[in-house]
């Protein structure tokens, strides 16, 4: 099993309380789409302040390369292009979650912007959705997180 296969098995839509950057509090949703084939799905996910200010948005395409590697495929206003994050991780921990950990690039490369987003499936139903970043020149820390549920939204 991977990450793919494991959203793919999952409810639509997802509502939670996360924590940014900044250390705002925030709503955040995820809505996952499939598309016309399973090699991949279209993930949604927004994060908006109590007072409904969006502080984040990001469309992101998960599928395999050419090479068979699962990718995360990120689109943010953050970021002025698309930057690949390969599935530098995965694994299913004894409790029964499941955590995948994609990379742009090595946490140890301070001359370049790295990042890194990680999925976990909860065993009681819940996603975890997290990034983590370091600026060039900066620490690499996590950054934002946000724990979500199965919703209607």
């Amino acid at each position: 099993m991977n990450m793919l296969t494991a959203l793919l098995a999952q409810p639509r839509k997802f509502t939670g309380h996360g924590t940014n950057h900044e250390g705002e509090d925030f709503i955040g949703h995820i809505e996952i789409k499939t598309l016309p084939s399973p090699v991949a799905l279209m993930l949604y996910y927004s994060a908006c302040g109590a007072d409904g200010q969006q502080f984040h948005s990001e469309a992101t395409l998960l599928g395999n390369t050419a090479e068979g590697k699962l990718c995360l495929w990120p689109v943010m206003e953050e970021l002025p292009f698309v930057l690949p994050h390969t599935e530098s991780s995965s694994a299913v921990m004894t409790d029964g979650e499941f955590i995948a950990i994609f990379s742009s690039g090595p946490r140890d490369r301070t001359e370049i912007f790295r990042e890194e987003i990680t999925i976990k499936l909860q065993p009681d139903g819940g996603i975890s959705y997290a990034h983590s970043w370091g600026m060039p020149g900066g620490t690499f820390e996590a950054r934002s997180s946000c724990v979500l549920f199965p919703s209607e939204h």
